[in-house]
């Protein structure tokens, strides 16, 4: 069973090429015509009946049982998932790639849902714990969040490669991991969420980060939004784009 798990997390890789986009909104169309590039497409696995091989798995892996009603909703969920994603998800993708001016690594993502308890949301392997947009959840969650959920992990496979060579990085080098991996991550949740005009959005993302989420994730927010600010990180992007170009 273990090694049935690891074969799924290493087969949560991705390769190949962009459908196109419908429920196109205006500023998705101006996004897209100011620079045409290619946008992934989003696949979420979740087969029924009990869910991936990693939840099949789970109560042995976390030593906590999972709920079996979380995984049967989550199954009938799953489409309509997908389509949340699929009208929401492009045009947080198509103004990110305008601004910044370079193409998505991959054409095509596929990501496992999970309702494995103890188990976060991740970018690699790329897997979205949906348990707190079931009605099951103890604090149901709004539908959006999850589309803001799966950009923000799509990111961190996007802002990787500045890794290497991010001057803000290295002036914060001595901060937790956590804290550096999310810095450019979230100066685009910032910039995208305030180009749609989301502005309810963008305060219950920071108010998440701040109250509800780990130590690392609210400092992490308090440079990005209150230090140094969000544009800064968006330079470095757009700086490392132009190289690349």
């Amino acid at each position: 069973m273990i090694c049935g798990m690891r074969s799924l997390l290493r087969a949560l890789a991705i390769t190949a090429a962009a459908a196109p986009l419908a429920h196109a909104s205006p500023l998705l169309g101006e996004a897209l015509a100011a620079d045409p590039l290619p946008i992934p497409k989003v696949y979420l696995l979740y087969p029924g009946p009990r869910g991936t091989i990693f939840d099949v798995g789970c109560e042995a892996l976390v030593k906590t049982p999972i709920n079996p009603v979380a995984v049967e909703e989550a199954v009938h969920r799953a489409p309509e998932l997908q389509a949340l994603w699929d009208r929401g998800g492009p045009e947080y993708l198509a103004v990110t790639l305008a601004e910044i001016g370079v193409p998505f690594p991959y054409e095509e993502m596929q990501a496992a849902l999970t309702v494995c308890p103890g188990v976060r949301s991740m970018s690699t392997p790329l897997m979205l714990n949906v348990r707190r947009f079931l009605s099951s959840a103890e604090r149901r969650d709004p539908d959006w969040l999850f589309v803001e959920t799966v950009y923000h992990e799509l990111m961190h496979t996007y802002v990787r490669p500045v890794s290497a060579v991010s001057e803000l990085r290295k002036k914060y080098a001595t901060e937790d991991a956590v804290v550096l991996n999310h810095l450019h991550v979230m100066a685009l949740e910032r910039l995208v969420l305030s180009k749609l005009e989301r502005a309810d959005y963008l305060k219950r993302i920071g108010d998440d980060y701040r109250t509800l989420l780990a130590p690392a994730h609210k400092r992490a927010w308090t440079i990005v939004d209150e230090i140094e600010g969000h544009e800064p990180f968006i330079k470095e992007l757009k700086e490392l784009a132009s190289r690349q170009r």
